[in-house]
């Protein structure tokens, strides 16, 4: 018989047995990385959550202060009142505001007007890391020559962050 048309089959029985273990413990290990990944990203997300709510109630606070602020006064001390606003606010409402009460300064004198005011409901609107639109709504007591009167108010204040801390860009009353 002649050995020519043999073919020879070598049999490694370990192989098979060493890709099964390598393919367990790739398994293994993916699954220790993902379950890794997936703690990180789930204390990452409820740390950036937190941070949220706490970016939340500070511009919302800081709104409610602002608002009241904002829309008290009284006419023998305008410039203590104007100026509190002004230390809230960056352009460009700072400017706005400035233009604003310099021109109702000399009415407000002359009618003898105050005004003081209570926040009735805030709430945010939107909210991002760097900026807050909140909408307020206020009961303003406006005293004058006239006699006293309540108006409701509605306002949106949008807010930016700057330098850790909530200050007035823009105020719309609707």
């Amino acid at each position: 018989m002649s050995e020519e048309g043999r073919s020879v089959t070598v049999r490694l029985p370990g192989f098979r047995a060493l890709l099964g273990l390598l393919a367990a413990v790739a398994l293994v290990g993916g699954s220790v990385v993902a379950g890794v990944r997936t703690h990180h990203l789930a204390a990452t997300k409820s740390r950036l959550e937190h941070q949220l709510s706490s970016s939340a109630s500070e511009a919302l606070a800081a709104a409610r202060t602002y608002a009241i602020d904002f829309a008290t006064y009284s006419y023998d001390d305008l410039d203590t009142a104007f100026q509190l606003t002004e230390s809230h606010a960056v352009d460009p409402f700072l400017t706005q505001y400035r233009n604003e009460t310099a021109q109702l300064s000399e009415t407000l004198v002359k009618a003898k007007a105050s005004s003081s005011a209570t926040v009735v409901s805030a709430g945010i609107a939107s909210l991002t890391a760097s900026s807050a639109v909140v909408d307020l709504f206020l009961n303003q007591t406006i005293t004058n020559g006239s006699g006293k009167h309540v108006d409701a108010q509605r306002v949106e204040m949008t807010l930016v962050m700057r330098d850790g801390h909530w200050l007035i860009s823009k105020v719309v009353l609707p």
